[in-house]
């Protein structure tokens, strides 16, 4: 790391002398010649700059700056049009015909229409891709089949009338479908272009953009370059000049860089003692989204498939002290679903009422489950598990917390294993785990989206829960455009999931704190955990 971080100071140095924070220029700050750059950390190297391939919050935030899609979040958080002019919805909610611009181009200047987007979201689906968002598409009728291998392409509910017009059909009336297509899995891709290449997004040279920003650069291990795409359709509304996206991993480095003028925004979580101390500076800055930190309890495990288990280690843990002295810049979870999810019957409340957790703890009641488990005050307990998680000072004292909070109040020992992101994610993937520290942020806006991570099959579920009953009341909420139908479903399916079984162990909300110039303005941070420099500006 610190070689990485000398030879990010010393590149960064010679950038700041073009950017310094912004604006470039040749000498008169106020004229024509004004160039501006803005510098980001997120953290990550990109796995890839496919849309379609994208699995991860951090590369999901790089590539959107790199594609458009039929709807976009603006600077309100409403799903706006944008590759799309407009759109009609049938009667029953199950056709939506949507009218592109005109004279719409990629960065190469190829023209754009609505068989590409066809194109990228059947290649979505495509099974011989195995995109692990392909079920996000599974609301497109035929689309859960096509990527089963049960139908082809031809018969997924995708039709292009001409070269602006688009109609798609669905399997059932989906009340948030219209945000769906702002989901980075939903970014339009070039037929022409991708077809092309031997793999595409694997490299600059293989990826074309459709938004609003081209990458022109990428060193690998530390940062992407954008540039600002002129053949764009709302280039005119895109400020910047240059984007940099770094892939700084380390709070504390990034903190360095941005104290140094190196960095513009941070993205990081930070440890307790920098966030007490940028507090006290009010120079804190706040981004709240939906999303929920969680332990993950791998359910294959014969220990971990007994819900007194789980239970017994939710209880154990003191969500408020987590909370309040370890994380901070955060909410105690009261159940699983965000706290600050909005109803969909009235948005202007909250989406449970109730606390189905109790986030001072309970010892007493968890030794209880522990015991009924047949484990009293610990006996028996395995000694070899592990709570995985990925590398970072934030990330190593929440999971030492906690493993420590199992070994006193229930007497286990649990070893906190600090591993590399790719590493624990293949660990996940090949069920070689017990405990993993995860979290989810909405990719849409409604309660569904974290209720159907759960669902038997998802390929998010890692940690294979499974119950017909659960894939009932979400199918219900997946399928009913009554909202009150819905959300009494979406109800009963997180107190299945939470009160009943424990299938994972909420630990808290977060709300990112982070530094930013305050010259910077128009960034949009999503609720959603992404965030869009379309409308960024420098003051």
């Amino acid at each position: 790391m610190k070689k990485l971080l000398v030879a990010l100071m010393a590149l960064l140095m010679c950038l700041s002398l073009a950017a310094c924070g912004s604006n470039e220029n040749t000498g008169d700050t106020t004229g024509d010649t004004a160039k501006k750059v803005l510098r980001f950390n997120v953290g990550y190297d990109p796995d890839t700059f496919d849309p379609q391939a994208s699995n991860v919050l951090e590369n999901a935030i790089i590539n959107n700056q790199i594609y458009d899609y039929l709807y976009r979040e603006d600077v309100n958080g409403n799903f706006e049009p944008s590759l799309a002019e407009k759109y009609e919805m049938s009667d029953d909610g199950l056709v939506y015909t949507f009218h592109l611009r005109s004279g719409l181009t990629f960065a190469d200047g190829s023209p754009l229409t609505a068989s590409d987007v066809k194109f990228s979201w059947i290649r979505a689906l495509d099974p011989a891709n195995a995109f692990e968002y392909a079920y996000q598409l599974y609301y497109i009728k035929n689309g859960a089949a096509f990527n089963a291998g049960e139908c082809t392409a031809d018969e997924v509910g995708i039709e292009v009338v001409d070269d602006t017009t688009l109609v798609v059909t669905l399997e059932n009336p989906t009340a948030y479908f219209l945000s769906l297509t702002g989901f980075h899995t939903y970014g339009i891709v070039s037929e022409e272009f991708v077809k092309a290449q031997e793999t595409y997004g694997a490299d600059v040279a293989s990826t074309l953009a459709s938004g609003p920003f081209k990458v022109t650069e990428w060193n690998k291990g530390q940062y992407v370059k954008f540039e600002k795409n002129e053949n764009y359709w709302d280039a005119a509304n895109v400020n910047l000049d240059e984007l940099y996206i770094y892939a700084v991993s380390e709070s504390s480095t990034e903190i360095t860089m941005f104290e140094k003028d190196a960095l513009d925004m941070t993205y990081m979580n930070m440890s307790s003692a920098d966030t007490i101390a940028y507090s006290q500076q009010n120079k804190l800055k706040y981004w709240e989204s939906l999303n929920t930190r969680y332990v993950m309890a791998n359910d294959e495990n014969p220990v971990l498939a007994d819900a007194n288990v789980r239970k017994a280690l939710m209880f154990a843990l003191d969500l408020d002290t987590l909370a309040e002295n370890v994380v901070m810049n955060c909410v105690a979870a009261t159940g699983y679903i965000p706290n600050g999810m909005a109803k969909v019957t009235d948005p202007t409340k909250n989406f449970r009422d109730e606390a189905y957790l109790a986030t001072s703890g309970d010892v007493e009641l968890a030794q209880k489950y522990l015991a009924e488990a047949g484990y009293p005050n610990g006996e028996g307990f395995p000694t070899d598990f592990e709570l995985i998680y990925t590398t970072n000072d934030a990330n190593k004292a929440l999971a030492e917390a906690i493993v420590e909070m199992w070994r006193t109040n229930l007497g286990i020992n649990v070893t906190a294993a600090n591993l590399d992101g790719t590493v624990r994610r293949d660990r996940k993937n090949t069920g070689d785990y017990e405990f993993s520290l995860d979290g989810w942020s909405t990719d849409y806006i409604d309660p569904y989206s974290f209720l159907e991570i759960f669902t038997t099959g998802n390929a998010y579920n890692q940690s294979k829960y499974s119950n017909p009953a659960y894939d009932e009341l979400c199918n219900t909420a997946a399928t009913s455009l009554d909202q009150e139908t819905r959300e009494t479903a979406m109800e009963a399916a997180e107190k299945l999931l939470i009160q009943d079984e424990m299938a994972c162990l909420p630990l808290y909300n977060t709300i990112r704190a982070y530094l930013a110039k305050d010259s910077i303005t128009g960034v949009v941070l999503s609720k959603m955990g992404t965030c869009d420099f379309k409308w960024a500006n420098i003051d």
